[in-house]
């Protein structure tokens, strides 16, 4: 009976899967993309940041929710398609932002499978390639934060499909979706133009098939994604036309500008446009000599190479490069093609100085991983022959070994670059911002900060209306236009204060602390300890602070002017626990090095910040503070030693 049911079943069975085949196989590379795209997803959004960040990240978080102008080259398509995601009704409006970066280089991943499948010629070797490369840490980087280099990546991806596809079957669609592409990839990042000369080189090599209509229609896909530029005076002339008078009279520039609406760099004018969108104001940072004329080519190739073994191991290296020949051997053109494609992007971005090299590289490092997928595809498809040949089972197994070898190229690049690339617990900028804001700055002051921490304040104030009143403009102290501020501020009579971290290098290994110091305080000072000490004929130590919150204890000393003063002061503040060990040491001037004493007015108040960051096994109990004046002569770079003042604080309680 069993043996009769079994026979009668199997055939069904046997028809049922050969009709799934049937279904499916037409399909199924576009299955292994959406479950290529999902992985992906779920790891980039597992690592995305889930808040405010600093610099030019911060400004894409403000800028993209408020419709603004960002630097150049102004990127209008990353602020239009980022302002989409701003209205999804998921977590806050930074980590929407953050989120649009997760799904460009999602996005990605299936583009990154259909290349390594052509030039690889097997799904398995294009599967593990374009996992490989989603795991990549440059990629990988880029989705975890609000950037505009996934984008690139995307775009460039989606060029050089389109690019391929035109150059094997010279179809006229995919010309002019690769034309489409390639301008999009123009209205976001610069770099992406580097890819000009393959594309030139494709069409070139397929200009047989080309006639007058097709070249209308190609130029006119091209240039047509080009007007969204247009964007940026449409909507600059918005934001320039709000002008506070108040403002006008502290900085006499568009106000949209000051505040960082819209980019200094742009000039509403045809000839600002243009500067801003060939990004012409920053041709400077192209060379290898860096900001002070020294000659850096061997750095810049140094660091290149850094750079690529962070993405990938020697062997895979090598793997490429066994890929190089490989394609050069089966398809010369095709090979030539990718490397001028490969070679500009990476020669250009070794040429360029910026922060964001690593990102610039992008390109060539998807033409690497193509390479990698042409001599994994190729190694896999030998062994698959001669196992199918020879139909011994040793080759079959020789063959699965060879795919769990190449497997852990993407399994240990997502073991390894997890715990670096996760930003999921990345909190900082929120808590740096929101610290600046909520020190009980006057009404309407005025706020000077670093680009690192000035683009978060201003996306809480222009994103989640956190005060909305304060002026923050983004200047450095040791720039003239910079004490004109300040200086307008005092005659205005308007409250000033400078974003100051400590340390002020945001490479620093040591714990940093941000405070708004005040030039000078608004309103008189009441501190919890009161002391009313002369250090010297100008200056008197009112009192002090001492507060704890978590593991910062910030001392905050307040000072009064009682006379001006020519005589340049510094200090020395030690901060010591109850077992006599230093906690806290500051050898500087005091309240700021970039406001000296002999700038202080009669009558005026400050506040000088010390935090104290408690680190584990600090013991509770009453810590002691020492604080020390010195003269200082400038010119000779050293302190009086014999005109020190020290006033010893006691009492400082840490712990309960």
């Amino acid at each position: 009976m069993v043996q009769s049911f079994v026979s009668t079943i199997m055939p069904c069975v046997v028809a049922l899967f050969a009709r799934l085949k049937q279904r499916i196989e037409p399909r199924f590379d576009f299955y292994i993309c959406i479950a290529l795209a999902l992985v992906a997803f779920v790891v980039y959004v597992r690592t995305l940041t889930p808040g405010v960040l600093d610099g030019d990240s911060g400004e894409w978080q403000y800028m993209a929710n408020i419709l603004g102008i960002p630097h150049s080259t102004g990127y209008p398509l990353y602020v239009l398609l980022a302002k989409l995601t701003t209205l999804l009704p998921l977590g806050n409006p930074a980590w929407r932002v953050n989120l649009f970066s997760a799904l460009c280089a999602t996005a990605t991943i299936p583009i990154v499978y259909l290349l390594a499948q052509r030039v690889g010629r097997s799904r398995m070797a294009a599967v593990i390639s374009a996992l490989f490369f989603a795991f990549m840490p440059t990629l990988w980087a880029s989705a975890a934060i609000a950037e505009v280099y996934a984008l690139n990546t995307l775009l460039v991806a989606l060029t050089l499909w389109f690019a391929i596809r035109f150059f094997d079957n010279g179809n006229a669609r995919d010309l002019y979706l690769m034309a489409l592409c390639f301008g999009l990839a123009l209205t976001n990042h610069r770099i992406a133009f580097f890819i000009a000369p393959a594309l030139l080189l494709v069409v070139w090599l397929k200009r047989s098939v080309f006639d007058m209509r097709k070249v209308a229609f190609a130029a006119f896909a091209f240039l047509i994604p080009l007007a969204l530029y247009l964007y940026i005076p449409l909507r600059a002339s918005q934001l320039l036309a709000e002008q506070s008078p108040a403002n006008w009279e502290l900085y006499p520039r568009a106000q949209a500008i000051v505040d960082g609406k819209v980019t200094a760099y742009y000039n509403h004018t045809p000839a600002g446009f243009i500067n801003l969108v060939t990004a012409l104001d920053n041709r400077n940072k192209l060379g290898f000599e860096n900001a002070d004329g020294e000659n850096q080519s061997l750095a810049r190739l140094e660091n290149a190479w850094k750079l690529l073994r962070e993405q990938i191991d020697p062997f895979g290296i090598a793997l490429a490069l066994v890929g190089i020949v490989i394609l050069f051997r089966r398809e010369r053109t095709l090979a030539i093609v990718l490397l001028v494609a490969g070679g500009s992007v990476a020669a250009v971005s070794i040429l360029l100085r910026a922060e964001s090299t690593r990102f610039y590289f992008s390109g060539a490092y998807l033409v690497m991983l193509l390479f990698f997928a042409t001599a994994v595809g190729w190694i896999l498809n030998q062994l698959a022959a001669r196992a199918a040949e020879k139909n011994e089972w040793l080759l079959r197994v020789v063959y699965y070994a060879a795919i769990i070898y190449f497997a852990f190229f993407p399994i240990t690049a997502l073991y390894y670059n997890f715990s670096k690339m996760d930003q999921s617990q990345n909190t900082k900028y929120d808590v740096y911002a929101r610290a600046i804001l909520n020190d009980h700055l006057a009404q309407n002051a005025v706020l000077v900060a670093p680009w690192e921490v000035a683009t978060p304040i201003r996306y809480f104030q222009y994103v989640e209306g956190v005060r909305p009143d304060i002026l923050t403009i983004h200047e450095s102290p040791v720039r003239p236009q910079y004490q004109k501020i300040l200086v307008a501020a005092h005659r205005l009579k308007r409250p000033f204060y400078y974003a100051q971290f400590s340390p002020e290098d945001k490479n620093s290994d040591e714990p940093r602390t941000l405070q708004a110091i005040a030039f000078p305080l608004p309103e008189t000072p009441q501190p919890q300890n009161t002391l009313n000490v002369k250090l010297n004929d100008a200056i008197q130590l009112v009192g002090y602070d001492w507060t704890q919150t978590g593991n910062v204890a910030r001392l905050a000393l307040y000072y009064r002017v009682v006379q001006p003063t020519r005589t340049e002061y510094v200090t020395e503040v030690e901060v010591g626990d109850p077992q006599d060990e230093t906690r806290g040491y500051w050898s500087r001037h005091p309240v700021s090095d970039y406001y000296p004493t002999y700038f202080w007015q009669q009558g005026d108040f400050y506040r000088d910040v010390y935090d104290v960051v408690l680190g584990q096994g600090a013991p509770s109990g009453d810590y002691v503070a020492d604080v020390t004046w010195f003269d200082y002569d400038a010119e000779q770079g050293k302190r009086n030693e014999a005109s020190a003042q020290t006033i010893r604080l006691s009492g400082l309680r840490v712990g309960n």
